[in-house]
């Protein structure tokens, strides 16, 4: 922390020039003087012994100070170096946007580079881009190090490269980037210390290259800082999820530290729209500092005037996580929908079957649609080749869910619909099926199987906004009211979060499927909305087709 306030400033905005300040509680924290180390060490104890005190009796903190000197204040011995060793290797912060977070990266990088104290020490700002890595915080580095006497004297500048060289250590710091795919090979190579910006958009694959780059160091770290995202089978989300676990005690990892300041997961609109300002100190620690309470509030009226915008809002400046980029079904909506039913109290019912195919290797999903007074009740059956299975599992949980009986695997690499028909055939022997909705471009041989064996009426379902308008309008409205109910599944869950839809002048909607590589899927949200038009068929307009 010394080190940090003593040697960086900022450089942009209406502080800068003034020094790079750790910032503790928001109405009793100090700037301590500009002394040396061994003149602010009583200060800086002192100080922190206040910000420990004030925080047990609930003052309102802000970030940097809490999570630094959680992250470096912690040591274990280390038999093999017979010395104190940093605990934490694996640091994991997440903070909403315009908190302060690049800057404090920046300074960081200096600290490991010129003030940790090993000789011929590599530092790596990471990034989803080179661009991204050089001018936030590779550039916050550049002008700090200007800024000092201290640091300039010690350093020097390759700008070509972006790299700055502390020589009487003989260490480097430079940008790298998960973007440049033909470097990808030389980035197993890395040794050192690893900082990386906004994880959420950051490769898989570039992580996994460059994760273990202190492996052979004797107190390397990989800190990463980022907002929450909207992809939520992205490398980010892996990484905020474990640091979640961890810090519920479900997973055992003394390496790792996790810092997130979010406001809740379950935050609804409504809950939102009562005191916007309660959520926005919840989640950004710099309140009243680098957030202003009329911006946040500008911003806020805003963007509520559309689920994009409010999701995006949500994201940015709450750090929660949403769905996808541009949500059809709202996850608070989806969790107001749940329900606890299974199989065996639904057994004897009447129900209506709909059925969405895939052509080879894409995930198929069978639907029942149950009526139970004012609600509708979903029990939806999922199919996928083992093939693809096993090569989509480190993207997507498809052997989990096929292990906890979720997800049919069929044999193979292209979907077997043998075991699709017999379900039907089971499921026509649990429940009263009255009738089975098709689209006609892949299941029609099936469809006139089941009704030739089974005596099911089939009802075709032209994958048209027209066919799809009425049913959508009314899928969307039960979710909305909670009455399009669910039993948890998990993959039916997933795939709500990854809808989009396709609106036409006449504001009639239908889900538009992911392109054919990409792994989100919609197939049982779409199976779902092709029975809601045949699920009280009299209660609403239907398509003229029936």
């Amino acid at each position: 922390m010394w080190w940090v306030e003593y040697y960086c400033s900022l450089y942009e905005g209406s502080h800068a020039g003034e020094r790079l300040w750790l910032r503790g509680t928001h109405d009793h924290d100090w700037m301590p003087d500009r002394a040396p180390f061994d003149a602010a060490l009583d200060e800086y104890q002192q100080r922190l012994q206040a910000h420990a005190e004030y925080v047990r009796d609930g003052a309102a903190t802000d970030w940097q100070l809490d999570a630094i000197a959680r992250s470096f204040g912690w040591q274990s011995h280390s038999q093999e170096l017979d010395r104190p060793v940093r605990r934490f290797t694996d640091i994991s912060w997440w903070v909403p946007k315009k908190n302060k977070k690049s800057p404090t990266l920046a300074a960081l990088g200096l600290y490991l580079l010129c003030g940790d104290g090993e000789p011929g020490q590599k530092v790596y700002f990471g990034a989803k881009d080179g661009g991204q890595a050089r001018d936030i915080a590779g550039k916050h580095a550049v002008e700090m190090m200007d800024a000092s006497h201290e640091l300039s004297s010690e350093c020097r500048l390759n700008k070509n490269l972006c790299q700055i060289t502390h020589t009487p250590t003989k260490s480097i710091l430079k940008p790298i980037s998960s973007g440049d795919t033909r470097s990808q090979k030389s980035k197993e190579g890395l040794n050192g210390s690893l900082l990386v910006d906004e994880t959420h958009v950051v490769d898989r694959a570039f992580m996994n290259r460059v994760d273990r780059c202190g492996i052979s160091r004797d107190e390397p770290i990989v800190l990463t800082t980022s907002t929450a995202g909207n992809d939520p089978d992205c490398y980010g989300k892996e990484r905020r999820d474990y640091g979640e676990q961890v810090n519920a005690g479900h997973i055992t990892d003394s390496r790792h530290m996790f810092a997130e300041y979010a406001a809740p997961e379950t935050l609804t609109d409504a809950e939102m729209a009562s005191d916007p300002v309660k959520y926005g100190k919840l989640a950004n620690p710099a309140w009243g500092h680098t957030i202003k309470e009329a911006e946040y509030l500008a911003d806020y009226r805003k963007s509520s005037r559309s689920i994009t915008a409010l999701a995006d809002f949500k994201m940015y400046r709450l750090n929660m996580w949403q769905k996808t980029a541009s949500p059809w079904i709202r996850s608070s909506d989806w969790e107001r929908c749940r329900r606890d039913y299974t199989m065996e109290l639904l057994r004897g019912q009447p129900c209506v079957a709909s059925l969405d195919l895939s052509k080879t290797r894409d995930m198929s999903a069978l639907v029942l649609m149950f009526e139970q007074g004012d609600e509708v009740w979903q029990l939806p059956w999922f199919y996928l080749p083992e093939y693809q299975a096993n090569q989509e599992s480190h993207r997507v949980n498809y052997l989990d869910w096929a292990e906890q009986g979720w997800l049919t695997l069929t044999p193979g690499d292209v979907v077997d619909y043998a075991y699709i028909e017999a379900d039907i055939a089971r499921a026509n022997e649990l429940f009263d099926v009255q009738e089975l909705v098709f689209d006609p471009m892949y299941a029609r041989d099936l469809a006139t199987r089941v009704d030739t064996s089974l005596g099911i009426d089939s009802v075709e379902f032209p994958q048209t906004i027209m066919h799809f308008g009425p049913a959508c309008a009314e899928y969307e409205r039960r979710v909305i009211a909670g009455t399009m109910c669910h039993n948890g599944n998990p993959i039916l869950s997933w795939q709500s979060g990854h809808v989009q839809v396709k609106t036409d002048a006449n504001n009639n909607r239908r889900p538009v499927k992911p392109k054919n590589d990409d792994h989100k899927k919609i197939d049982g949200i779409v199976a779902a909305i092709m029975g809601t038009a045949r699920v009280g068929a009299e209660n609403h307009s239907m398509p003229a087709v029936y």
